[in-house]
């Protein structure tokens, strides 16, 4: 009993839980922010030539110019750090919408083209089954007109040659001349 005691108070100081403050917490989140879109810009130091450039080779002075040109003219254009702190955020903008983008936009693409497809075949379906449908009620037209036309003939067969048929007894073809004896006119 003991044992489980022991255990279990062992447990309990090792899984200590610490109190999170949430200044500690938006402070991590603002970081976070911050390190892929900073804020606020920083200013710009004075550009200035490599005192070793006259002893570098060719290509490096040639790279070393290019250099201090572009810094020269960023410079100029923003000494307190704003086209730099603009250029920062764009490229953090593209490398956040950017890149999703260029993977999710070709997969869209192909899943329509799928989409596109399938529709087509959807449609050509419907087209069949309209087709068959309409072909169904073209047979059923023709059915019911021929079924009548037979009806029809059957009809005037019957009055024409039906009278005929029908009677078995002779006596349904001679008028009955007998004098009736509750009638008040003898012969």
């Amino acid at each position: 009993m003991n044992d489980k005691n022991n255990d279990t108070s062992k447990m309990n100081e090792e899984t200590t839980q610490v109190p999170v403050n949430k200044k500690t917490t938006e402070r991590s989140v603002n970081l976070a922010i911050s390190s892929y879109f900073p804020i606020a810009p920083a200013p710009l130091e004075r550009p200035s030539i490599d005192d070793d450039f006259l002893n570098l080779p060719v290509v490096e002075r040639v790279t070393e110019s290019i250099k201090y040109n572009i810094l020269c003219l960023e410079y100029s254009i923003s000494p307190k750090g704003g086209l730099r702190q603009w250029i920062k955020l764009n490229i953090s903008l593209l490398l956040l919408f950017g890149i999703p983008i260029l993977i999710f936009v070709p997969l869209a693409t192909y899943f329509m083209a799928g989409f596109s497809d399938i529709s087509e075949l959807f449609l050509n379906a419907t087209h069949f089954l309209l087709e068959s449908a309409f072909n169904i009620l073209k047979l059923i037209g023709v059915i019911i007109v021929i079924a009548s036309i037979l009806y029809f003939i059957f009809k005037l067969l019957v009055l024409r040659f039906g009278q005929r048929g029908r009677k078995t007894n002779d006596e349904d073809d001679y008028i009955n001349v007998t004098p009736n004896k509750n009638s008040g006119n003898h012969l």
